[in-house]
């Protein structure tokens, strides 16, 4: 019997219908695998639909990140307002449910401009996500060098 068992979940593993981790609702306030220097971060799912352009992933969840560290400061005062995951990235991240009663950022401006640009959605866990935001930030402070000036024009570059 115990073989059977395992055959079947396995089969489910392989189709994609494995039964969700855990239980989400707006308002949840989750800790989950940080990065090294981010213990003690929290996400907070601030809001849950479903988006017929990513129906593959199910429903999304806009999460508000605090905690985070980018750059060379200590203390952990920087925060991600709104980013977007799909439900397997947050079921491979979140560890338990937090009762902090920490104030968060609103992601409705976030969202608004996330469907407008009609942005997409992290699939990685939220460790990852927050590192590929820092890198990016990282890129972003680097001074640009100007080229030679050619016909009268000027380009920047990376």
């Amino acid at each position: 019997m115990p073989r059977l068992a395992l055959l079947l979940l396995c089969a489910l593993m392989l189709t994609g219908a494995v039964p969700p981790v855990h239980q989400f609702a707006e308002g949840q306030v989750w800790e989950y695998r940080t990065r090294p220097g981010d213990k003690g971060s929290l996400l907070k799912i601030q809001k849950i639909e479903r988006v017929p352009a990513f129906a593959r992933y199910g429903p999304i969840f806009h999460v508000t990140i605090i905690g985070v560290r980018f750059g060379k400061r200590s203390d952990p005062t920087d925060s991600i307002d709104h980013a977007p995951f799909s439900r397997g990235a947050l079921d491979a991240s979140v560890t338990q449910l937090s009762a902090a009663t920490t104030t968060f950022p609103d992601a409705a401006e976030g969202i608004a401009e996330w469907h407008r640009a009609k942005g997409g959605v992290f699939s990685m866990p939220v460790a990852n996500a927050v590192e590929s935001v820092a890198q990016t930030l990282k890129g972003a402070d680097k001074p640009r060098k100007r080229l030679p000036k050619r016909s009268g024009l000027s380009r920047v570059r990376p």
